[in-house]
Order: C-alpha cells, then structure tokens, then sequence
C-alpha cells in the first residue's frame, strides 16, 4: 500500500483525463487524496501509438485502501469563468482546495510561417493563459491551507522545438512559476515546476518514426518515460517532504536537458 501522504487533501488536476494529467491524478489518487479531475471531455484519449488508460476518468483510487474521492468536471481552461467554476466546484464538494496541478496543454506543430494566427491564439491560451485563470482562482483558497502549485512545463521551455507557440507557451510556464513563488512565499503556498520530456502518452501520435528515433538519442535512460514518472514527482512536490522547495524546474526527462548542456 502506497504512504497516504495526501489523505484528506483536495487536488485539481488540468487536463486529467488522459496522458500525463491522468497519471498525475492517479496518483494523488493512490495516495488518498480527493481528485477533481479537470477537462474538456471525460472520455481518455486513446493514442495510436502508445496506449492510455480507458477506464473513467473518476475511477483513480486504484484500492479500497485509499480514502479520497474522485469528481469529473467539465472544463476548458482558456476560459476563464470555466477555470473559476472548477476552482469553486472543488472548494464547494470537499470543503477546500490543497493543490493545483496546471497540466492541461496542447501541442501545435509547424514552423512560423505554416503556424496560423488562430493556431498560435489557442496554443497560448490553453498552454500558458489556461494555467494563469486556474491559479488566478485557486490561490485565496490555497492561501487558507498553505496549499502548492505544481505546474507541468516541459523541456521545450528551455531549449526551444516543439513549435513557437508550444516552446513560447512552456518557456513562459518556467518564468510564471518563478514569479509566482515569489509573490506566494511569505504566505506558505509553494510554488514548482515540473519539465517533462519524451513522455508516452497519446499526444506523441503527431511525431513520425524519425521523431521517436531522435527522441531515443536524446534520452540518455534507455526507455521513454511513463504519466506515472510525472505523477511521481506531482506527488513529492505536493508533499510535505518537499516543504523547503519552491520556485524549482525539476527535470523529469531521462537526461534530455543533460544531453542538451542545459
């Protein structure tokens, strides 16, 4: 049985209904925590090449051993009032709100010229806005709790690829969780960032084998990684053991960024 590190504890997790944000809510679940799973459909996606859970997205408490509870609610990030409600809806159904995961995001694949004006409007918007309305909403509820924030950026925030608006939008994720533990420190919320890299998740469906091939160069582990290896460090950040860490990048990337000198 897992450590119960989060019982009791209220968790909105973005973009939880599949890949990355569904292994994150998994395993808050795991640890007993309640999860609000946050997303614009309640169905997994179901990747082609690699395959994502398929079963409810409120079915992450894995044994009767876990005491938390798992709420679905309709939400599209770039819109703030749908941002706010889901903020309210936790706070309403469990009594408070303890950490907010900033997961939800998009990538737009293309160069500057093939990207269009909308592509880059809704990139921006889901990617970097979406994270700023949630958190816009959840900090006086985390301030009550000395709550965390634990937003999900990647490597591309750093080194660029993956597209103008998405390395535009993940670099700006990088500089807002830095900002952000600045303004929130001296009220106990905790602020992080976690950069993942080539994570197998149904969103890879746009790289072509040439992609996954250079992907597997760059990683200097000899596998790819998993929506558990990110929930995993969601976890720990959350946690009280990580009480003296914040405004942090953490790495989550088989060496990626090593492998790059950054």
């Amino acid at each position: 049985m897992t450590n119960q590190r989060h019982a009791n504890r209220t968790v909105v997790v973005t973009g939880a209904a599949s890949g990355i944000g569904r292994g994150i809510a998994r395993r808050f679940g795991e640890e007993g925590a309640n999860v609000v799973v946050a997303d614009v459909q309640r169905e997994p996606k179901q990747g082609e090449r690699y395959d994502t859970d398929v079963t409810t997205p409120t079915d992450v408490h894995i044994t009767e051993e876990t005491p938390g509870d798992g709420t679905y609610v309709e939400t599209d990030v770039s819109d703030p009032d749908s941002a706010a409600a889901t903020v309210e809806t936790a706070v309403e159904t469990y009594g408070g709100l303890d950490v907010l995961v900033n997961n939800a995001g998009i990538q737009i694949v293309g160069d500057s010229q093939s990207t269009t004006v909308e592509e880059w409007r809704r990139s921006i918007e889901i990617d970097l806005s979406g994270a700023f309305y949630c958190t816009k909403f959840a900090v006086p509820h985390l301030v009550e709790r000395e709550g965390h924030i634990v937003n999900i950026g990647s490597v591309r925030g750093f080194e660029g690829g993956g597209g103008p608006p998405y390395a535009a939008a993940k670099g700006g994720v990088v500089n807002m969780t830095r900002d952000l533990a600045i303004e929130l420190g001296e009220d106990g919320v905790r602020v992080n960032c976690i950069n993942p890299g080539y994570i197998e998740t149904p969103l890879q469906d746009i790289n072509t084998d040439e992609d996954v091939a250079k992907a597997e160069e760059h990683t200097l582990l000899p596998r790819f990684g998993t929506p558990e290896d990110i929930g995993d460090a969601a976890v720990f950040l959350a946690s009280d053991e990580a009480g003296f860490i914040t405004g942090a990048n953490l790495a989550v990337d088989g060496g990626w960024l090593a492998h790059s000198g950054l």
